[in-house]
């Protein structure tokens, strides 16, 4: 994947895209039970081991320097929401010059590191995002020439690491017609070695533990935006306050012959940028049940804000605003 492409993927959209709608026809606004926090949850993206997972790096490496390692990966997920996983994130590492080695080179200390992820499972889709917030966790870019190995191998290719354990995470979980905010700590060990006279190593791999100690449903926030993502036209806004709940939207896909109004919105849920509205509509005509997931990355939204919508018919339609702005506001 070029460094381009990546961009152009829009962090967040790549998440919220792959999700399938979980809605079904007129349900409970609560699920019975809420789902469970994501204590004990474990992404895992290791080729070598599991053939359908995918790792694809970028990076820009300078090891007097500043460093940016960009990574999209997909796995398996186990754990409380067992199933598949996305995730797109980026990091960057300063001088390489702390009092640490993995196998011989010398690693940096991280100065950022961000990234979102999806999981699609059974118990309920979780859409988040996570943060460093240590100043101690480790990372390593080197594009080696020749370098002798501990072992004295001779090795020309490429090396990447993040390892951060120092990091906060932010989750909205999905389940039946209820949204849920999960938040707690988490850590990420991105692994990169390729070249000649080794075994190439790719793996992401991470751990999730939770500070609350059960989810409730999520409420207050609001959300507007308009444009267009492709052929497809919306607009929309949802708000949910000591008022109540309310919303609506309008989707013109031309291409498809599609119009769909939505004419309530019976959950809001807000987690930073990004939010989940869950409601009514009507798919030319017909009654239907509706999820948008819309996320609120710029100020001007074009190229880098992202809209989708699920209609519990099946279809769906969005991805990166080619025109227009969405606005998140807690």
């Amino acid at each position: 994947m070029s460094r381009s492409a990546f961009r152009r993927a829009g962090g967040i959209a790549v998440a919220t895209m792959i999700l399938t709608s979980a809605l079904g026809m007129p349900a409970p606004a609560l699920a019975v039970t809420p789902p469970p926090t994501l204590t004990g949850e474990f992404l895992s993206a290791f080729p070598a081991f599991i053939p359908t997972s995918t790792v694809d790096i970028v990076a820009t490496c300078d090891p007097a320097g500043t460093s940016t390692i960009a990574w999209s990966v997909s796995g398996d997920a186990f754990g409380p929401y067992p199933g598949t996983f996305v995730e797109t994130g980026t990091a960057t590492v300063g001088p390489q010059t702390a009092p640490a080695f993995v196998n011989g080179l010398q690693l940096g200390y991280l100065v950022s590191v961000e990234a979102f992820f999806a999981i699609d499972s059974p118990t309920g889709q979780v859409i988040g995002s996570k943060r460093l917030t240590g100043t101690t966790d480790l990372g390593g870019c080197r594009d080696l020439d020749d370098f002798i190995a501990p072992d004295g191998t001779h090795v020309s290719g490429t090396f990447r690491r993040v390892a951060a354990l120092s990091m906060a995470y932010e989750a909205i979980v999905i389940t039946d017609d209820a949204a849920y905010l999960d938040s707690g700590t988490s850590g990420l060990l991105l692994e990169h070695f390729a070249g000649t006279g080794i075994a190439e190593v790719d793996a992401v791999q991470e751990a999730f533990t939770s500070t609350q100690s059960g989810l409730v449903a999520a409420t207050g926030g609001r959300a507007t935006g308009g444009g267009r993502v492709g052929d497809v036209t919306f607009g929309f806004t949802a708000a949910s306050d000591k008022a109540g709940t309310k919303g609506r939207c309008a989707v013109v896909d031309a291409t498809a012959d599609v119009m769909v109004k939505c004419l309530d919105a019976t959950s809001v849920a807000v987690s930073g940028n990004w939010a989940v509205i869950l409601g009514n509509a009507v798919f030319n005509g017909a009654a239907v049940r509706y999820r948008m997931d819309v996320t609120d990355l710029e100020e001007s939204g074009s190229g880098s804000d992202s809209w989708t919508i699920h209609l519990s018919n099946g279809y769906a339609a969005g991805g990166v605003l080619t025109e227009g702005n969405v606005q998140v506001h807690r």
